[in-house]
């Protein structure tokens, strides 16, 4: 073997490594929630691992070393703090800079011991007072526990916190780095989806990282409110200002309304700099559609786009689900009919609050060289939900209509040490592997029958969502799928007696993945599952 291929070959072992560590340090659920019913001592373990590796300055607290922390955490469990505390103290730790982890473990042990979502659910129903608590998932923020209180959000004119806005710059980095990695340059225009929840958890890192983006500040007034931006030199910013197409859900748009316009006074501000036009794309873009168009700056400047007022969601996931549509631009099409509201103030003031701007829509999507979303729950992940693939594959398939391009599509993981920048591909894959094809997330699922069984097959439509959006599942996932609960008999009889009714589903999504041609499965496999298709049908209409 020659040195350049022995090099090539450490590469790739490293390489795979790494990805294997990834999987393992994955927090994954291992069954549904149980309302009214604390957590086991066997869920504990990952879930105080993942607490304690990450630093909580506001309470004094830094991470555990990742080499250390499972040590720790098992001799925390089994033999309390002091214990844990001289474990480390004899790997040279001092005692007063790990008892503060403890002691937070501690009080997040006991909170999870305390379960009032019954008792809660009683005095709603009664209409009597609910203690309030915030929202977010326990890794992110333990102050969530005890569970069963009213969840409450933030004040909007506080987004983004000052943590929130150092944080955005560390993701905005990294994603334009791996943007310039991959293509040779920054790209000139992208497009990002901010939904309500996902700020409201992190006091607004996404709307941050499209500030970051834009390249401004936020300026707080003497209340402490952010209520206007200010530009970061470039000499400071040390790249080009990226144009950003912002589409908000529903739910953000209700909720931070004084966030809406704090991003479009950010895109007016950058439009209007007096700056180079390679050194500002906001500027550039522009001044093109102006040039072109014979149109008002008020009108070439829109970037802040949401459902009309009163409506929400994109309904691509509906579509998708009910197998309705024919050609994958209509899916493209019907995000943009339900997100080409704009939102903000024009150059006198006036709001513009849902005015239909498909046009403007249109022209900024024509020009958007990648899309992204920032992932921030350890709790729900691509596919466990459809509402990523209706969003982010919704406007990356519009994007790719528009701008006779697929644009790249990335995703953000804070869920780790480090955040870490995927491709779409990238976190499909791993998400694949650590959930619905894991042993430990699909028994965990199976132990709740009926209710397990939907899951898996939801699992599996959502990751479909992403072929029929993004094109962005590899065919050796849903073959994998197909060996693992259909192509096993013993597994396969076990959905058989829990759920037919799903199982019969995920066949159907499967032979939909192949026929729609996101999926290259063989003829043999492709006939094994119109026979277990026609079984299950007929273990349905009850024939023998």
């Amino acid at each position: 073997m020659s040195e350049i291929d022995s090099k090539q070959r450490d590469e790739k072992v490293f390489e795979l490594y790494e990805q294997l560590l990834e999987i393992e340090q994955r927090l994954i659920p291992t069954g549904l929630h149980l309302f009214g019913r604390p957590s086991s001592a066997g869920e504990q373990i990952d879930l105080f691992k993942m607490i304690a590796s990450f630093d909580r300055p506001e309470h004094g607290i830094r991470a555990l070393p990742q080499e250390l922390v499972e040590d720790a955490v098992r001799e925390f469990l089994e033999h309390g703090s002091d214990a844990a505390t001289r474990l480390l103290e004899g790997q040279g730790l001092k005692p007063e800079s790990t008892r503060p982890v403890f002691a937070l473990l501690e009080s997040v042990s006991a909170k999870l011991q305390t379960n009032t979502e019954i008792d809660a659910l009683i005095r709603a129903i009664r209409g009597e007072f609910i203690e309030p608590g915030p929202g977010a998932d326990i890794i992110q923020n333990p102050d969530v526990l005890p569970t069963g209180r009213n969840t409450h959000a933030i004040n909007p004119y506080s987004v983004p916190s000052a943590v929130a806005f150092a944080r955005g710059e560390v993701v905005a980095t990294s994603l334009l780095e791996r943007y310039r990695n991959e293509h040779g340059r920054f790209p000139e225009a992208m497009a990002l989806v901010l939904w309500g929840l996902d700020n409201i958890k992190t006091q607004g890192e996404g709307v941050a990282q499209a500030l970051w983006l834009l390249g401004v500040q936020p300026v707080r007034d003497a209340l402490n409110r952010s209520t206007s931006v200010a530009a970061i030199p470039l000499a400071e910013l040390g790249r080009p200002r990226i144009d950003v197409v912002m589409t908000v859900s529903g739910i953000f748009r209700d909720l931070f309304s004084p966030t809406v316009q704090l991003l479009d006074k950010a895109v007016r501000l950058v439009a209007q700099l007096d700056e180079p036009l390679e050194q500002n794309y906001v500027r550039k873009h522009v001044h093109e559609q102006i040039a072109q168009e014979r149109c008002e700056l008020d009108d070439a400047a829109v970037r802040v786009f949401s459902n009309a007022p009163g409506n929400y969601g994109t309904n691509v996931n509906f579509m998708v689900m009910d197998s309705s549509w024919e050609r994958e631009e209509t899916l493209g099409d019907l995000f943009v009919t339900r997100k080409c509201f704009a939102y903000g103030r024009d150059s006198r003031g006036r709001a513009i609050d849902g005015r239909e701007a498909r046009v403007a829509m249109d022209r900024a999507l024509s020009r958007v060289e990648a899309t992204y979303q920032n992932i921030d729950t350890f709790e729900i992940g691509l596919t466990d939900v459809d509402h990523y693939f209706e969003y982010l594959g919704g406007v990356s398939k519009a994007v790719e209509k528009r701008a006779r391009a697929r644009p790249a599509i990335y995703l953000s993981d804070s869920l780790s040490r480090e955040v870490k920048i995927r491709t779409l591909e990238e976190s499909v894959r791993l998400e694949t592997r650590t959930k619905t094809l894991n042993p430990k997330w699909y028994e965990g699922m199976l132990k709740h029958g009926f209710r397990g069984v939907a899951e898996i097959e939801n699992h599996v439509s959502n990751t479909f969502g992403w072929s029929a959006t993004a094109d962005a599942v590899d065919d050796w996932i849903y073959a994998e799928v197909a060996n693992t609960f259909l192509f096993d008999e013993t597994m396969l009889e076990r959905l058989r007696e829990l759920n037919p009714h799903s199982a019969h589903a995920l066949v159907q999504r499967l032979l939909e993945a192949n026929g729609r041609g996101y999926w290259d499965a063989d003829s043999t496999a492709l006939e094994k599952l119109r026979d277990i298709s026609r079984s299950l049908e007929d273990q349905l209409e009850g024939v023998a």
